[in-house]
């Protein structure tokens, strides 16, 4: 994978564990389970970056 790829899957997940973290606490604050815009906000950076993959994929390019 190209250099830019894994920069994004940095991305994706460091976005996933701060929306775990500013949600959960990691038992540090009060619990308190995601919310619908965690869930969307998650989910749409997951879908496109692996449009994005499966895109250079078929382009040949990945």
């Amino acid at each position: 994978m190209k250099k830019n790829t894994w920069i994004a899957i940095a991305i994706c997940i460091a976005l996933t564990l701060l929306a775990i973290d500013g949600s959960t606490g990691w038992g540090w604050a009060d619990y308190r389970p995601l919310r619908n815009f965690d869930y969307f906000g998650l989910g749409i950076s997951w879908l496109l970056f692996i449009g994005v993959l499966i895109r250079d994929k078929i382009k040949g390019e990945a």
